[in-house]
């Protein structure tokens, strides 16, 4: 195509094509500098008070090692061009691409010196330095031009130059000045640290940008420091240090918790409960505004809701009631009706009881998504109560109300576990292959999740002998037969001991045990997929749970910290990773350190 391009170009020449800037951008990019220089000769000689025609030819000259008439055209554009002081730069550039470093410098120094004497020059001086890739040189010509006007301000240039000579120190305390001088400049900086920082607490990165945040702080208090190393430790993935930083600025602004509260969102996102409770207990106790202590109650609930253990199950219960009485049963308490009705159905075992609570809710002034998220709960409980069809029938609905959204996507999720329920199982896979590309990357990693269970237990046994014994076990858990489930599986491990699923399996039946209380058999669960499946794709989800469990309930610190220090070296890609290193290093002492 570009062969045509020339050849169209060379045809029509005689129409003033001939000096085309693009045909010679064309013979540069090609190798023909020859062909470009002939273009842009002609260019420059009919304006020659055009400094980038200039710097073309120039550039055109040193690929070719044409230097003698690089300094040609420099003493010609020097009589015609006297207020432009990059020329200087363009004469010790030539030297160095001669490999005459030492007789460059005097012109590089030359050109920083006229910055004293005219300091608006600054700028073309230190630009035409960066576009010569002469990094230390620039730096010293914006530095001298602050110097020499205390009104110019060339702190984004030096910390974008500091940046490309990765001096990561200099740069941040550049963007920091910025801040403090205006505050809207901290979206821009945050986007440039972000190239630089990752969710390593000891990488460079992140350690130069704290250490610059907290001696600051030292200095002044001054809220915008909290903030950035608040930033900084949500990038990290460590809540609760960046809980202090947003405490500390609530403490002295009294001004809004929109933070915190997106904080402990975030928090319970990435599945650090412990400091998402500390944030929301904070926000029931500190907020004066009634509607963030009910957001943050609600959060509570559903927190202790989705980690209860049977033996909890009347005090969530108790909890709910008391927040529905305190709150009301209106429109205005919709999230915690439904997180309500959920509880009740898949973890008490009162689906009836969630039935009257969705039917009330059902008769308030909903909006269409509200409506949706009702229709998908009592359908899940359609299915808890194997009516597949009806259930089926209210999934189809939500997908033709609210086409395109993820709730919609949300139900099709749920279509294909209900066909796998069924044992239909080919239907489910055709449904869960369309929603590997959803939009909601919790909604595809279920679906790739479900369709490897499916496709990883069929390849060998096309009767799925197996997998309807897993699937009719994996249904008795999602309706809280807990005891009925923990036998399917048992009867399973048996039946198809060396089976591919067996796995899947023991990992399925621990944390059934966890719920019931019998915390010796999940573990022993957990530690026989670590000694026989280590090398299966569900060895870090035992590695984690087995932490878990040493930490939180057998309180054996020591033994957690050597499990969550096998997923960090031994599994780097688990969903697990981050939070086991959080918890590695807490039980460490990281927490402790002062700085951080």
């Amino acid at each position: 195509m570009r062969h045509l391009l020339i050849l169209f170009i060379l045809l029509y020449s005689s129409f003033g094509f001939a000096q085309n800037p693009r045909l010679a951008e064309n013979y540069m990019d090609q190798g023909e500098y020859g062909k470009a220089l002939k273009i842009y000769n002609k260019i420059y000689e009919e304006n020659k008070r055009n400094i980038n025609n200039l710097y073309k030819v120039i550039d055109i000259h040193q690929q070719l090692e044409q230097y003698q008439q690089v300094d040609s055209l420099i003493n010609d554009a020097e009589k015609f061009m006297r207020n432009n002081k990059s020329l200087t730069i363009e004469r010790g550039y030539n030297l160095t691409l001669q490999g005459k470093d030492s007789l460059a410098a005097p012109y590089y120094n030359e050109a920083i010196a006229i910055i004293d004497s005219l300091p608006n020059y600054t700028y073309q001086i230190a630009n035409r330095f960066e576009r010569r890739n002469l990094l230390d040189e620039a730096i010293i010509a914006y530095e001298k031009g602050m110097t020499a006007n205390p009104n110019a301000n060339f702190k984004i240039q030096l910390a974008n130059l500091y940046g490309q000579q990765g001096n990561l120190e200099k740069m941040f305390d550049q963007y920091i000045d910025l801040i403090e001088s205006n505050v809207s400049y901290r979206g821009r900086a945050q986007a440039i640290f972000f190239r630089y920082i990752t969710d390593d607490p000891d990488n460079e990165g992140n350690r130069l940008l704290r250490k610059s945040l907290l001696l600051r702080l030292r200095e002044k208090q001054n809220p915008i420091y909290n903030q950035l190393l608040s930033w900084l430790f949500i990038q990290q993935k460590d809540f609760k240090k960046a809980f202090l930083q947003e405490k500390a600025i609530y403490v002295r602004t009294k001004e809004s918790t929109v933070e915190l509260q997106e904080l402990a969102v975030t928090a319970i996102e990435e599945k650090d409960l412990d400091a998402a409770k500390e944030i929301l207990e904070y926000l029931v106790l500190e907020s004066q505004v009634s509607s963030t202590r009910y957001i943050a109650e609600s959060l509570l609930a559903k927190i202790k809701a989705d980690n209860a253990i049977a033996s909890d199950y009347v005090t969530v219960k108790s909890n709910y009631e008391q927040l529905l009485t305190k709150y009301g049963r209106d429109g205005q308490t919709f999230m915690l009706q439904l997180d309500y009705a959920d509880f009740l159905t898949f973890k008490a075992s009162e689906p009836e009881t969630a039935v009257t609570i969705l039917t009330e809710l059902e008769n308030k002034r909903l909006s269409k998504f509200q409506k949706a998220e009702v229709k998908m709960l009592l359908a899940d409980i359609l299915v808890l109560q194997e009516q597949f069809n009806r259930a089926l029938i209210l999934y189809s609905q939500v997908q033709t109300d609210l086409p395109n959204d993820e709730l919609a996507q949300e139900a099709q999720y749920r279509v294909a576990r209900t066909s796998y329920y069924q044992g239909d199982f080919p239907w489910s896979l055709t449904q869960l292959k369309v929603l590997r590309s959803a939009t909601s990357k919790l909604i595809a990693n279920d679906a790739m999740e479900l369709s490897l269970t499916i496709s990883d237990h069929s390849l060998e046994d096309t009767t799925y002998i197996a997998l309807k014994a897993f699937a009719k076990a994996d249904l008795k858990q999602y309706q809280n037969k807990r005891s009925e489930a923990i036998s399917l599986y048992d009867q399973l491990l048996q039946n198809h001991k060396g089976d591919p699923i067996e796995d899947e399996a023991l990992l399925n039946q621990a944390k059934l045990y966890e719920i019931e209380g019998n915390l010796e058999a999940a573990k022993n669960n957990y530690q026989t997929i670590i000694d026989n499946f280590a090398d299966g794709i569900l060895a870090d989800d035992a590695f984690y749970k087995l932490a878990l469990l040493y930490e939180e309930k057998f309180d054996n610190p020591n033994k957690a910290q050597a499990l969550y220090e096998r997923i960090i070296y031994d599994y780097a890609d688990s969903i697990h990773f981050v939070d086991a290193r959080r918890r590695y290093r807490r039980l460490r002492g990281d927490e402790n350190l002062t700085a951080f």
